[in-house]
């Protein structure tokens, strides 16, 4: 039987002698327990996880095998797991020794702090203690003087790597980390976006992590862990020669496809993705402010568009496959094709305010006015010249005492030049 068999070879083979134990249930069957068991002894040191292997492989790398209870105990050959490893072109992680320091702004705080290794956040520790099971330490600054005159949170959303660096020296990193993080009190949940850098403020990688204290820190040390061993892969000859990567490595282009749509992927000068999911022109900023978010540039711009979404030409001096992470990672974007991203958090489609382009009735009422039925005129058109000429008669003297008819007589005229009615008095 294929189980028999695996036990026999493994209780055969001879090698270096076995480092450790691994213990796993066997309630799922001798198979999934060798698996697993492993899993558990490659899992700090694999850069990919994903990558799976037979179990006729696994079974070449066994050093001892025994049952203890409803366990399986296993050992595995160190040097055996390593050449097994590097046979199916996975990397082995071995750790990093240089130091790492973490500028990290809480954003829950009033005042957007930085994480300090002085106080007492609890994310601090599980970062610390995940940092170590993945073999490389992380520490926070101190947050003194020195620390707060050079780097703040708004040096971190800026990006001002640079800044971050020269404030990195006086603990002598080899390596740094700058993100921010926000904590919901609610559920007691962190969401973190971090990049890491070179001492010279060079980006190796980016990622964003969410969870509890514990999820957030461990997905965000392994993904750390694998941007570090990335980085420190030799370079092959092959890889001396000038790829389309970058903006300053590929010496032509491919703008468009045959049928001449544009061709996706690394060109001169950043990488062309496809964003689909983009229901309203709002988005186009806000996922330029993500992904400066992530540590790349301003000028991203769009190049056009197709069926099924938006294409963007990002640029970045890294190799392409950061920003692929970077976009697999993001929890607001999902990859579902080389080089093509749906963005999960669009505003929706978009359409007017409640209160834009609506009928409405209303009992305000109309000043209207008639003058325009007098003769169909507002105002006579011509200029009446009229003169009144006011004429006091004094009659005859009467004697002395005689007041009879002792009343003025008043003569009005009309002098208009074109009346033909008379002024009555």
């Amino acid at each position: 039987m294929k189980i028999i068999t695996l036990l026999c070879a493994a209780m055969l083979s001879c090698g270096a002698s076995a480092t450790e134990i691994f213990e796993t249930p066997l309630d799922n069957g001798m198979d999934n327990a060798i698996v697993k068991a492993f899993s558990d002894a490659t899992s700090a040191n694999v850069t990919d996880p994903s990558n799976s292997l037979s179990l006729e492989d696994i079974r070449t790398t066994i050093e001892t095998i025994s049952i203890n209870g409803n366990n399986l105990c296993v050992s595995f050959n160190d040097d055996k797991v390593k050449n097994l490893l590097s046979s199916k072109g996975i990397g082995v992680w071995n750790g990093e020794s240089g130091t790492i320091v973490a500028w990290i702004a809480d954003l829950s705080s009033s005042d957007s702090a930085l994480l300090s290794g002085e106080g007492e956040a609890d994310f601090v520790k599980k970062l610390q203690s995940a940092a170590n099971q993945n073999k490389f330490n992380i520490m926070f600054p101190v947050m003194d003087l020195d620390d707060v005159q050079q780097v703040n949170s708004q040096t971190i959303v800026s990006h001002s790597d640079e800044l971050i660096a020269k404030a990195s020296k006086r603990y002598d990193a080899k390596y740094f980390v700058s993100g921010v993080m926000e904590r919901d009190a609610s559920n007691d949940s962190y969401s973190v976006k971090w990049n890491l850098c070179d001492s010279e403020g060079k980006s190796l990688g980016s990622g964003a992590n969410s969870g509890d204290a514990d999820t957030a820190s461990s997905q965000m040390s392994s993904q750390i862990a694998q941007v570090l061993m990335n980085s420190s892969k030799p370079q092959s000859t092959a890889a001396a020669v000038p790829a389309a990567t970058s903006a300053n490595e590929a010496d032509t282009i491919t703008p468009v496809t045959g049928d001449g749509s544009i061709e996706l992927g690394p060109v001169k000068g950043g990488v062309r993705v496809l964003i689909t999911d983009i229901e309203n022109v709002a988005d186009y900023p806000r996922i330029k402010r993500i992904l400066i978010t992530y540590g790349y540039e301003s000028d991203i711009q769009v190049l056009g568009y197709n069926s099924e979404g938006v294409i963007f030409l990002i640029p970045t001096g890294s190799s392409p496959a950061i920003l692929d992470g970077t976009f697999t990672h993001a929890s607001e974007f999902t990859k579902i094709a080389p080089w093509t991203y749906r963005f999960n958090e669009s505003k929706g489609t978009a359409k007017p305010a409640d209160n834009v382009g609506s009928v409405t009735t209303t009992t305000s009422q109309r000043v209207t006015s008639s003058i325009n039925n007098f003769g169909n005129e507002a105002y006579t058109r011509e200029t009446v010249k009229q003169t009144v000429e006011v004429t006091t008669t004094v009659p005859a003297q009467k004697p002395v005492g005689d007041t009879s008819n002792d009343v003025p007589v008043i003569t009005i005229t009309d002098d208009s030049d074109n009346s033909s009615v008379a002024l009555e008095r």
